[in-house]
């Protein structure tokens, strides 16, 4: 059963990508169609409680209400003779589908809807919002959301989130977002200068790294070729805050550090670099900007001490490494093709680290009981980076995906590096100061 229902803005128009839609973009065209789902960003809200039940047409209109808020919510990304585009509608339909359910399978139909919305890819032109009710005897319960990465990274699903939970609570929002996408891309036209400088810096760290962190394959690989195991863990999530909270730093930091570090020891090379995926929001600007800002920093790493000592002396690198986040993807790959054809192999880490979690978790902070538990989540054919550490929130503690080419790190490999990043964390933070 689907509701359909309508959504209107006074705001339009046709654009460019921003420089991090054209960074996604690409990693999606880059994997095709039958894997890009794995770039969906899905997202369930618990309609609140407070004020009663909500017909599910109330609900509809509060999220249509959220659309027209946000430009990107109504950007159909399409594909043209001259590359990727968007067109910013001034009002459409949106399809929402209802789920039926008993009141104590709501949270589960909820899970199962947004798994749902989630298992495709998003087609060219495709609106880029999917929604789903769960409706419990007449009410809704939950929201589905499944948004198309291109136009909403994974803090922006969470400005649509609170934005969508605010007006079922409040019934309006007096205040204006801090900016538009269509703003963006106006902006970034006339800073050549800054991209410039970036791009600079990016060719001038490359010069002194190898040439990618992996770049031998060593076996035939799994079925799928790229696999991803999570590794739950409430020991390494203590230790990775008492560390944050000793040396100055963010646990976010601590785990780039020691992955870096591990990837020396495992790799053998005396530098490493890795690449970041920074969230680019540190403006009051920007902070509340449905879009996709994501773009890559490069963070690299040479002969060090102890895990404490180097989360010190790395961290102006680490901060350094943010700063090289914004600058135009294509000026950036241009370069970076320049500097393999010199070469005469490709010139990228193929690495990356990527913090999801909406923010730390300082009440976890003194908990380090609970057990450890790997899993093994469904992989795909295709991957846009060999390597890649994702952090987030799982089964109520901090975890550690990796996601992995198995041609070049064996599944055995990569299990292994989880439970060694867990050891080397935990030890260090059990070391005296």
């Amino acid at each position: 059963m689907r509701l359909s229902v309508d959504f209107a803005c006074n705001r339009a128009g046709t654009a460019e990508l921003a420089w991090g839609q054209r960074d996604i973009w690409g990693a999606i065209d880059e994997v095709g169609p039958d894997s890009a789902h794995y770039f969906n960003v899905p997202r369930i809200l618990a309609v609140p409680r407070a004020g009663g039940p909500r017909d599910p047409q109330v609900v509809a209109a509060a999220l249509t209400e959220v659309m027209g808020r946000h430009d990107a919510l109504r950007s159909l990304v399409r594909l043209g003779a001259a590359g990727p585009y968007q067109e910013v509608a001034a009002a459409g339909t949106v399809s929402i589908e209802l789920v039926e359910a008993a009141r104590g399978d709501a949270d589960d139909a909820a899970a199962d809807l947004v798994d749902r919305l989630a298992g495709r890819s998003f087609g060219d032109g495709e609106q880029p919002l999917r929604a789903g009710l769960v409706v419990c005897d007449g009410a809704a319960t939950h929201v589905a959301l499944v948004l198309n990465h291109v136009v909403a990274d994974w803090r922006a699903a969470d400005v649509v989130v609170r934005d969508l939970r605010m007006l079922l609570l409040r019934g309006t929002i007096t205040r204006p977002p801090s900016s538009q996408l269509l703003d963006l891309v106006r902006d970034e036209e006339t800073a050549s200068a800054r991209s410039e400088r970036v791009i600079a810096q990016w060719e001038a760290l490359l010069r002194t790294v190898p040439s990618a962190m992996f770049p031998h394959v060593v076996g035939a690989g799994a079925t799928p070729r790229y696999a991803r195991v999570v590794l739950s863990s409430p020991r390494l999530n203590h230790a990775a805050q008492v560390l944050a909270r000793r040396t100055g730093v963010s646990t976010a930091t601590v785990l780039l550090v020691a992955v870096t570090m591990l990837l020396r020891e495992l790799t053998g090379h005396e530098v490493c670099a890795i690449t970041p995926i920074v969230h680019n929001r540190f403006s009051d600007r920007t902070r509340d900007l449905v879009t996709s800002l994501n773009q890559l920093g490069l963070f690299t790493l040479g002969p060090c001490g102890s895990l404490a000592e180097t989360l010190v002396s790395a961290y102006p690198a680490v901060l350094a490494s943010y700063r090289r986040a914004r600058f135009d993807s294509l000026a950036l790959h241009a370069m970076i093709d320049r500097m393999s054809a010199d070469r005469g192999v490709p010139m990228f880490p193929s690495c990356c680290f990527n913090d999801l979690r909406p923010g730390e978790d300082p009440g976890g902070a003194g908990r380090a009981d609970g057990e450890s538990e790997l899993e093994w989540l469904p992989g795909t054919d295709k991957r846009s980076c060999d390597f890649c550490v994702a952090l987030m929130r799982w089964k109520g503690t901090l975890g550690v995906e990796l996601s992995a080419d198995t041609t070049r790190l064996p599944e055995g490999e990569m299990a292994a590096l989880l439970h060694r990043l867990e050891s080397f964390v935990v030890g260090a933070a059990q070391s005296p100061s």
